[in-house]
């Protein structure tokens, strides 16, 4: 039995990782759901502009999805971004011998050295967007204590082109990493769950999976039940050094029909036995589908920790139980 689930490090601690992590595994359970996924990011805070690319691979069905999206400030949709292009059906020959993965709209991520140096490109001129972007490891990868998942702090640097205007991209995202385990699509009846990471610069990063705090009367507060584990997984990265985060507690406000997240507020403390209160507000976002059952609030958020500003990628799940039970909340509360 392995002991973690897909987004949990139930094992607690940290695994080891290898340069063949940054390569296609292809093992794993038997299933459909044997997921394998790369997750790349930048942002050009200044301007509120987040890149969010994704390759996801279904080794036992032979196929994979994958893409990228960029906007710019708040986005109703997936559609009203600035750039989307996200291919749901691919054949896995979009990942090379080599390790660069090339999609059909040729955004190309090329492993410059594994674990340590990753190239994104993209050209797109009927729609005047373009990038050249350097991923530059900070620190080695974050790996949960199955070895089947890391994050890593990179430092992202070189130019985005996007609908006409260019801008300097100088940041330090935080990627991810996983494969050899099933990610079930079935339907979750739980409150949202929120995977934030964060960055002030090398020297300190962090990372957080957790649902909101029923203490703190979240909007889902009487009309669904808290789930069973509200903290799944995190870590601090503090001067170089890895830390466990082994207590989080957060809230999430959201606003409008669709329940999109506005302003995150975290506490939470790590293996060393420091404590962090760190809040942040969207600064750009838009919402996907990442699969059918489920809507994901994507967004850059903007943070403050001590006076210091950092910023990171939120994303928010949220499964049909929730959306239906708060729209019926919702018309329960309006006038006859």
């Amino acid at each position: 039995m392995s002991d973690t689930d897909w987004n949990s490090n139930l094992g607690g601690g940290f695994g080891l990782h290898k340069p063949a992590d940054e390569f296609f595994h292809g093992t794993g359970p038997a299933g459909d759901t044997l997921t394998e996924t790369w997750f790349w990011n930048f942002h050009v805070p200044e301007a509120a502009i987040n890149c969010f690319a994704y390759c996801w691979v279904h080794p036992n069905l032979k196929m994979c999805s994958g893409g990228l999206m960029i906007y710019q400030g708040h986005k109703p949709s997936h559609m009203a971004c600035e750039l989307f292009d996200y291919r749901d059906y691919l054949s896995m020959e979009v990942i090379g011998e080599d390790g660069t993965i090339r999609f059909p709209n040729g955004f190309t991520v090329t492993p410059v050295k594994a674990l340590e140096k990753v190239r994104l490109t993209f050209d797109d001129p009927s729609r005047q967007s373009a990038f050249d972007v350097m991923l530059d490891a900070v620190e080695v990868p974050v790996m949960r204590a199955n070895n089947q998942h890391f994050e890593q702090l990179m430092h992202a640097t070189g130019t985005l082109t996007l609908r006409g205007r260019t801008y300097p991209v100088d940041c330090f995202p935080v990627r991810d990493r996983s494969w050899g385990e099933l990610r079930p699509e079935s339907n979750a009846p739980v409150p949202p769950y929120t995977w934030v990471t964060g960055a002030f610069g090398p020297d300190f990063a962090f990372n957080v999976g957790s649902h909101d705090d029923p203490a703190r009367d979240p909007d889902w507060q009487g009309v669904m039940d808290a789930p069973q584990r509200i903290f799944n997984d995190g870590w601090v990265l503090k001067n170089g050094e890895q830390r466990r985060i082994v207590s989080a507690s957060k809230i999430t406000r959201r606003s409008g029909e669709r329940h999109a997240p506005v302003i995150h507020d975290y506490t939470f403390e790590d293996d060393k036995g420091e404590s962090y209160r760190i809040t942040g507000t969207l600064v750009a976002q838009t919402e996907w589908g990442g699969w059918s059952n489920m809507t994901c609030h994507l967004g850059l958020v903007k943070w403050d920790w001590d006076g210091r500003t950092g910023y990171g990628e939120s994303q928010e799940v949220s499964w049909n139980e929730y959306s239906y039970l708060m729209h019926q909340a919702a018309l329960a509360t309006e006038p006859a």
